[in-house]
């Protein structure tokens, strides 16, 4: 067959048609599209937040938003953080050019580096290209979504009652309360009235009593809408106690800078047409319930219709409160009879070693009686004898605790003796001087407050000495965990759960406020033990008086404690007016601004100093007189730099400068600081960013290079313990390795829109020893990177071994995350969050001894685990946290066990319908089981029967 070949002669000019071509791109420039499509998206936020305030009031009238509206919001939160990712990448490729299609051909060099505009620079132009591409798709989808918006009715459907933080209680019923519950709730029940006041002396058991009520109402939801637990206190404030509800409710309309009416009336709008049962613990004079929320309008009460149930339960200590506050029924609180004192001492006790020996069993009944039936003292007593197996033990207790001569010289309440007496015993009890010191370290907090045991108790043991003896600040932490664990064994301490965020569910402590001032009796310089101790912390201070009687107390003070006040000044202090003060707490004084130069000369002997959370811009130069100084904690204060008198604090061992705006230090500041062993500086330096459109754009967070000057130049005679944030770069990397001396203890890595990889691949071999084998925190932060690898040199499978918490943030391009050979057998708790194109995490089957795992906004996400492997295979997850996961269908397919999980929450997954277990569940330590309440009901089940077993654990919580 003939091969015709056609010879087509096209005399066109090539610059004519580039120019065509040219003007044909600049018709749907990036940078055009950007600009409309932001227009949009700023169209389509005004609907969603119309939409919102709509559910909004809608939640205030007792309905819920229907699954239709949650799922086009959820879809629009979806399409801001894929507009951001597209204009991320077009600020990541503005700084490129190129004048391949430019008419102007010849252009200088300089005009190749100009920034991306009208005129975009196409030098990459398939970059440029796929912009343009992914800009007209999400403008259709703004669009879709701002026509499905009309079809958005009815907003919110009726919805059944939102409960609050249910408080733990013993699954023993307490001893002695039973018959005041019942008499309490048969008076609610009945409509008899609705203030009823519990009173009685302190650790008789009014806050059990208080608990047992929130237990019979909260899963039942017959009566009341809402049932509010709050506590007041001695030193209580109305405003926080407003505040505190709000938080209960979770209505975020109340504002710290709003005034106590204002905060009333909001309360009230939000409660006027629910029935609410109000719990409020620990009342000392008189509380205006109209201001909490708990009224009736005027309009309800003249019309005399049905108006919704307000009823108040609170405790006190005094009878005269309850007339005080109008109580239509008040319940005295007594102490245990006999009988009852001996089975709640019987319950804390080993029964069968009590009734093994009899000449031990007398002296335990001997030892209930001198505890008067108060149960708080029955209880410390009980936990104070545990493990003392002797009969001279017990006898000798006994003896300690009917001392007369001792206890006649104190000048207390009949009441207040007995208490203290069983403190007494069970202070003596602890293991030693150490476990006493911390214990009484606890009472510098405020009254019912709520310590984090790592971010303030175990550093406040470090810093005053009582843990010392460790080589790295890794060491210091793990000793100071058996302390607290004794100190809660003997009932000293109790665990704080903030049930509604799963992941400080174990974070907490607070000691009761009856423990609390037996432990403050002891430091007050009573019976002459040689301790005086000023604390007047959280209780509304504005400022620090200088009267003559005060100069008295301060003459003689070794500690002082003034954290959570309202100080806004400090006033002028003579010379060595302070002379004993060793340890000072000006924590969470917001207002603090200033420290006046002549503090610091006054407490010559100083050796904790803690400024934290105040709002500090400057440090006057006397502090170097503070020359017996060794902790100093200035985080979250807006401080801008170091005097340069710092340096002088030659006995300095732990300086906290987290979160800070400290700009520069002069050279040699904190590199000759000799004696210092931990250094927190975590994002202690200046935010900056490149600005588009007034918005900053995330991750242009450049670390201070006297940062890296001073680690470098480090010569103490300690190992230094570092909690530091870096940039993710090569160069970084092998800055922090070459560090002498030093041990990274923390590490956040970040990135930015500078920084575009495609793989991150963090073997052991790039980091030295000093990083690898003492990090306990690593977290990631706005990195591009589609993958990320931690990999295991030849001979280093040990490395990272102290890893407890590994955290991904906002790592949108991530796809997957890999482990070669890396053991983390330490790893307790993992959280992954903003990561959209993550697929699975079916790794952490390889995490051995995994506590905590939290996954949050991975849009691509369809299953928890894809690949379970082995048949038998189980997991370690004791907590389970999944939330805003649109396409999440299952944790696994496959058979996947949790012998260890104990609690469950989901939020916001709206296709995620079956669990990945069954009432087998039960056989192990579930606990619990989170959700909003339309997903319970919508879940499937191959088995009804497992709904109803699992039930009793679900607790509904609110949908925002």
């Amino acid at each position: 067959m003939a091969c015709t070949c056609i010879n087509l002669n096209l005399n066109l000019d090539c610059n004519s048609c580039l120019s065509v071509l040219w003007a044909s791109l600049r018709l749907c420039r990036p940078k055009s599209g950007i600009q409309k499509l932001e227009k949009e998206i700023t169209i389509l936020r005004a609907k969603r937040d119309d939409i919102k305030n709509q559910i909004d009031q809608a939640e205030r009238e007792g309905r819920i938003p229907t699954n239709q509206v949650s799922q086009w919001l959820l879809e629009v939160e979806m399409l801001e953080g894929q507009v951001a990712d597209i204009e991320q990448d077009f600020q990541s490729i503005s700084y490129f050019s190129c004048n391949c299609f430019n008419p102007t051909r010849g252009a200088s060099t300089t005009s190749q580096t100009q920034q991306a505009g009208d005129q975009v620079p196409i030098r990459e132009s398939s970059n440029c290209c796929s912009i343009i591409r992914r800009v007209a798709k999400k403008l259709g989808e703004a669009n879709e979504l701002m026509s499905r918006a009309g079809a958005l009715d009815p907003i919110a459907t009726v919805g059944p009652p939102e409960p609050t933080v249910m408080l733990p209680i013993s699954h023993q019923p307490p001893v002695g309360i039973e018959s005041y519950v019942e008499d309490i709730v048969g008076y609610i029940n009945g409509g008899e009235g609705n203030i009823i006041g519990i009173y009685g002396m302190g650790g008789v058991g009014k806050t059990t009593m208080l608990k047992s009520i929130q237990q019979h109402y909260l899963p039942k939801h017959t009566i009341f809408d809402r049932v509010i637990w709050v506590v007041a206190s001695k030193d209580w404030q109305l405003k926080r106690l407003q505040i505190d509800i709000a938080k209960s409710l979770e209505l975020m309309t109340l504002k710290e800078s709003d005034n106590e009416r204002t905060c009333g009336d909001k309360l009230f709008s939000y409660l006027k047409n629910k029935n609410c049962l109000l719990l409020l613990d620990d009342i000392w004079e008189l509380v205006d319930l109209q201001l909490l929320g708990m009224a009736h309008s005027a309009t309800e009460q003249g019309q005399h219709q049905q108006q919704p149930r307000k009823v108040v339960v609170f405790t006190t200590r005094s009878e005269t409160v309850c007339t005080q506050m109008k109580a239509e029924k008040k319940i005295k609180a007594k102490c245990l009879d006999p009988d009852q004192a001996w089975q709640l001492f019987e319950q804390n006790s080993d029964k069968k070693f009590l009734s093994s020996d009899g000449g031990i069993n007398f002296v335990a009944q001997e030892l209930a009686k001198e505890c008067a039936g108060l149960p708080l003292a029955l209880v410390t007593v009980t936990r104070a004898m545990s493990g003392k197996k002797s009969w001279e033990a017990w006898k000798d207790a006994l003896h300690q605790i009917r001392d007369k001569h001792e206890w006649t010289t104190i000048d207390l309440s009949e009441d207040s003796v007995v208490m203290y007496k069983a403190f007494q015993l069970s202070y003596d009890s602890l293991e030693n001087d150490s476990i006493r010191e911390c214990l009484l370290c606890c009472a510098l907090w405020p009254e019912d407050y709520k310590i984090h045991k790592f971010k303030e108790l175990i550093p406040c043991w470090i810093g005053c000495g009582i843990i010392h003896e460790f080589n790295v600040i890794n060491e210091a932490f793990t000793n100071g965990c058996p302390h607290l664990e004794a100190l809660m064994a003997a009932s000293l301490l109790e665990q704080c759960n903030d049930q509604k965020d799963i992941r400080y569910l174990d974070t907490f402590v607070k000691m009761h406020d009856v423990i609390r001032d037996m432990a403050l009796l002891m430091v007050s310089g009573l019976k002459g033990n040689g301790r005086k101790w000023i604390v007047k912390a959280g209780i509304g201070l504005s400022h620090l008086p200088i009267q003559e009687a005060w100069q008295e107390e301060w003459q003689e003070a070794e500690r002082a404690s003034f954290m959570d006040n309202e100080i806004a000044s400090l006033p002028d202090y003579g010379a060595s007016t302070f002379s004993k003060l060793s340890m000072l707490f000006l924590h969470g004084n917001d207002s603090l601004t200033t420290i006046p130069p002549s503090l610091f000369p006054s407490m010559p002997l100083l050796t904790y100093l803690d400024l934290s959370k105040c709002h500090i811009t400057e440090l006057p130069m006397e502090i170097c007189r503070l020359t017996e100084l060794q902790y100093l904690n200035l985080s979250k204060n807006p401080i801008t730099r170091l005097p340069t008198e710092f340096g002088c604090l030659c006995k300095l061992e732990y300086l906290l400068l987290r979160k800070t705006e400290i700009k520069s230090v002069t050279r040699g500041t904190i590199s000759k600081l000799s004696m210092l062993r931990w250094l927190d500086i975590r994002r202690a330096f200046p935010i900056r960013g490149c600005l588009k459109n007034g918005r900053k754009i995330i991750g242009m967070r450049p670390i201070s290079e006297w940062w890296w000057d001073e680690l470098k130049c480090f010569r103490g005679r300690h190992k230094l313990s570092v909690a530091i944030d870096i940039n993710v770069t090569t160069a970084n990397i092998k800055r922090v390795n070459m560090l002498p001396n030093v041990s990274i203890w923390n590490l956040t890595m970040e990135g930015g829109n500078f920084l575009q990889l495609q793989t991150l691949h963090l073997g052991t071999l790039q980091w030295s020893c000093s990083v690898s084998d003492n990090l306990e925190s690593l977290s990631f932060k706005n990195v591009a990177v589609d993958k990320l690898m931690l990999t295991a040199g030849v001979g280093r499978e040990s490395s990272f071994g102290c890893l407890k918490t590994l955290h991904f943030y906002n790592l949108r391009k991530l796809e997957k995350i890999s482990l070669n050979g890396v053991g983390l057998y330490n790893l307790r708790e993992l959280c992954i969050h903003s990561c959209s194109m993550l697929k699975d995490v079916s790794w952490v089957l390889q995490l051995p001894c995994l506590n905590l795992l939290l996954i949050s906004r991975c849009f691509e996400m369809k299953e928890v685990i894809s690949n379970v492997g082995n048949t038998n295979s189980s997991s370690s997850i004791q907590r389970l946290s999944l939330s805003l996961l649109p396409n999440l269908n299952c944790i696994a397919h496959q058979p996947l066990y949790f012998p260890y999980l104990e609690y469950v929450h989901v939020y916001k997954c709206p296709i995620f319908k079956k669990l990945s277990f069954g009432a087998e569940i039960l056989k192990s330590r579930l606990k619990e089981i989170r959700g909003i309440q339309t997903w319970w009901d919508n879940m499937e089940w191959d088995d009804e029967s497992n709904k109803n077993l699992l039930t009793p654990l679900f607790i509904p919580f609110t949908e925002r």
